[in-house]
């Protein structure tokens, strides 16, 4: 904790694994290269990660980054990052010219960008390899892609579009190319990994809090964040169904992509658009509202077999607003727990309200049992407390102003144009009654959460007409409390 500057941190302290010393897995400054048609010490079939700046190429093999994790080097003339954890198989290619907040922000004289070297800093989180910047020693996340401390924390690096080919092609394609040399000045085994038996199964060195279900853990792909940060699109593409060519559309724009023996290959992408190639479980525990394309025509998870989270998976924290304005933190009250968190539409919902309104008999033998019903909605608040009046329940309600806890909890889907004009007809307006003006909205769903922000007991279900059975609800808490 002392080798590095925590100040803003911006991810739980306590989801931070340290495996290693600072340092212990050495990153490389300005290595040495070699004309890739001499390195006859490098199979045919070797990963390479790709790097293009200008005219100039340069390729990565992962023979290097399995004991390195980053290459700190200049492409181009622009300073760059090639990283790879192999834990999630998550190879990101970074700028590593950053802009400060001002800067992005664009307020005041605009400095030159500060360029860093970052190295490895021994700490995972999501399993995935948190990097230091030897200026500030801040930390950065590779599959955030940002700092998530330190003076520069929230501050998002630039991503070069990920490429990955066999070396063999990487020849072939790019005649007189060079690549990052074995003579690294560290005595290592380049012509193994270190990590054969830990890709042998699913399972993972550190433990995950909020992977998603939707597939396999280690189901390859790659991860796609388009928007700005007040309306992000976070997409993950499984490689199986990319194939010779896929293209993604984005709200910033398409992205075009292929795979090789290797990996993945961006092949068009806006700059605007971040990528990597990487595990699906790392990019769940990050963007746990990601879209799932798997079949090629962009079928959302959301919604997905069974949505919200599992039991015995950690609650995120998410910033609600009460009824009087406030904000609160839903880590606040799970510590007051257990809690019986429910969403639900609206009070323009009477399925919503009818089944709020079966509650008022039984919130006393909820408390008997040990918890508090806490309604989340994503409708403004003077319209959540006159639902609360109606219904006559002793619940707490608050707004999901953003839809981020609907999001974060995998009960969030937006409203097909099929089913808005239904709404419409009756004269349903949504839009009219979200704070966010949209028409999203949360399944009905109720989690039972103890005092840890473990979710202990789950009901969700995207058949808007179903709800959560009290006595189960009650059973479930119960059965913490024994």
């Amino acid at each position: 904790e002392r080798e590095y500057d925590l100040a803003g941190l911006t991810i739980p302290k306590e989801e931070i694994h340290t495996l290693l010393p600072r340092d212990a897995i050495p990153a490389l400054t300005d290595p040495p290269r070699e004309a890739a048609d001499r390195a006859d010490w490098l199979p045919d079939d070797a990963r390479i990660i790709v790097v293009r700046v200008g005219r100039e190429v340069l390729g990565v093999p992962l023979r290097i980054l399995n004991w390195h994790e980053i290459v700190n080097t200049t492409v181009g003339g622009k300073p760059i990052s090639a990283t790879y954890c192999p834990l999630c198989d998550s190879a990101t290619v970074f700028s590593r010219e950053v802009k400060t907040k001002r800067d992005a922000e664009g307020s005041g004289p605009a400095p030159s960008p500060v360029v860093l070297e970052f190295g490895v800093s021994g700490a995972l989180y999501n399993s995935n390899v948190l990097m230091y910047d030897t200026k500030d020693r801040g930390l950065w996340s590779q599959l955030a892609m940002g700092a998530v401390s330190g003076p520069m924390a929230g501050t998002p690096l630039d991503v070069l579009p990920i490429e990955l080919i066999p070396f063999g092609e990487f020849k072939r394609r790019y005649l007189g190319a060079e690549i990052v040399s074995r003579e690294t000045g560290h005595t290592r085994d380049y012509s193994r990994s270190p990590y054969e038996r830990y890709f042998a199964d699913d399972s993972l060195l550190v433990p995950v809090a909020g992977v998603g279900d939707a597939m396999p853990a280690k189901t390859l792909g790659v991860g796609i964040l388009a928007g700005s940060d007040g309306d992000r699109q976070a997409i993950f593409v499984t490689a199986d169904r990319i194939g010779e060519r896929l293209e993604v559309a984005t709200e910033s724009g398409p992205v075009v992509l292929t795979t090789t023996d290797a990996g993945i290959v961006v092949q068009e992408a806006p700059d605007s658009v971040s990528t990597s190639q990487t595990f699906y479980y790392a990019w769940s525990a990050f963007f746990p509202d990601s879209q799932i394309i798997g079949d090629g025509k962009g079928q959302a998870a959301e919604p997905q077999d069974k949505p919200g989270l599992r039991p015995g998976q950690r609650a995120p924290d998410v910033r609600v607003t009460a009824i009087d304005g406030s904000e609160v933190s839903l880590a606040d009250l799970y510590r007051d727990g257990p809690i019986v968190l429910m969403f639900y539409r609206g009070g323009w919902c009477p399925i919503c309200t009818r089944d709020l309104s079966a509650w008022a008999g039984r919130i006393q033998e909820l408390k008997d049992a040990g918890a508090t019903l806490v309604a989340l909605t994503p409708e403004r608040p003077d319209l959540a407390a006159k639902t609360r009046t109606e219904t006559g329940a002793g619940y707490r309600v608050f707004s999901d102003q953003d839809h981020a806890a609907a999001k974060a909890f995998r009960v969030h889907f937006k409203v097909d144009d099929e089913t808005r004009r239904k709404y419409e007809q009756f004269g349903l307006k949504v839009t009219d009654s979200n704070v966010s003006g949209t028409w999203e909205l949360p399944a009905p769903a109720a989690f039972v959460i103890d005092r840890n922000g473990v979710v202990r007991w789950v009901f969700a279900d995207w058949d808007y007409r179903k709800r959560a059975d009290p006595d189960e609800v009650i059973n479930a808490v119960r059965s913490i409390r024994r």
